[in-house]
C-alpha cells in the first residue's frame, strides 16, 4: 500500500500589510502540490473571500523545507522562478511559507517527507530517461 500524506492545515499572515490573513489547506496531488485557501480580514475575520486553488508542479520547486519552532512551524517553498508563486498571496521573491500549528506538525513532517520522495524520485526518472 503506497504511502498517503495528509492534507495539511496552513496560514500566511501578514497579507495585504497585515490587514488579511490567508488559511487553507495544503496537499500533494500526484507531481503537484495543491493550496486551497481562503483570504479573510485579519481583525475580526468577518469578511471572507472566495476559496481559491493553485496548483503548482513540484518541477517548479527547487526545494521544500520544514523549519520547527516552539508554537508553530514553517513550511518553506522555494521556487526556481518568481512567477511560481504569483497568485498566492504574502509571498516574497521565489519564496512561499507556510505556518503550520504545532498540532498539525506531524502531518506536515509526513507531507515535506513525501513531496521530497517524489521530486526525487522524479529526478531519478528524468536521468533514467536520459540514458
Amino acid at each position: 500500500m503506497p504511502f498517503k500524506a495528509k492534507a495539511v492545515q496552513f496560514e500566511i499572515s501578514n497579507v495585504n500589510h497585515g490587514l488579511q490573513t490567508a488559511s487553507g489547506l495544503l496537499k500533494l496531488v500526484g507531481e503537484q502540490l495543491v493550496l486551497e485557501f481562503q483570504l479573510k480580514d485579519a481583525f475580526f475575520e468577518v469578511f471572507k473571500s472566495d476559496v481559491e486553488e493553485i496548483t503548482i508542479p513540484l518541477r517548479e520547486l527547487q526545494s521544500v523545507e520544514l523549519k520547527k519552532g516552539w508554537f508553530s512551524s514553517k513550511i518553506i517553498l522555494e521556487a526556481r522562478s518568481l512567477r511560481v508563486f504569483d497568485e498566492i498571496p504574502g509571498t516574497e521573491g521565489g519564496e512561499c511559507k507556510l505556518k503550520i500549528k504545532r498540532k498539525d506538525r506531524k502531518d506536515a513532517e509526513n507531507l515535506v517527507s513525501k513531496i521530497r520522495l517524489t521530486m526525487s524520485e522524479m529526478k531519478l526518472k528524468d536521468l533514467d530517461d536520459e540514458h
